[in-house]
């Protein structure tokens, strides 16, 4: 079977983000946004494959906490997880 998996990884809330304050004052600066908050992160979307969903989950998780963040200081979160039309097949 597989998976599509969308996942965010974000700094955490208090690891100071650097790019964030930077847009945010450029919102600021050009009258766009008074208030901004802004946080960077990265995207991911993942083919995932294994025998059963709970299987593949497992896996998303590994790859997550393992390869595409640094602990210390990135949190993850995945915001979907649907089987492919192919594993469907």
């Amino acid at each position: 079977m597989k998976f599509r998996a969308k996942v965010v990884v974000k700094l955490k809330n208090t690891v100071k983000d650097a790019k964030g304050e930077a847009v945010s004052a450029v919102l600021k600066r050009i009258g766009l946004e008074e208030a901004a908050n802004t946080r960077i992160g990265k995207f991911f979307e993942l083919e995932i494959s294994g025998k059963d969903r709970l299987e593949a989950e497992k896996k998303l998780e590994n790859i997550c906490s393992e390869v595409l963040i640094n602990p210390v200081v990135e949190t993850y979160e995945i915001l979907s997880f649907e089987e492919t039309a192919q594993g469907r097949a």
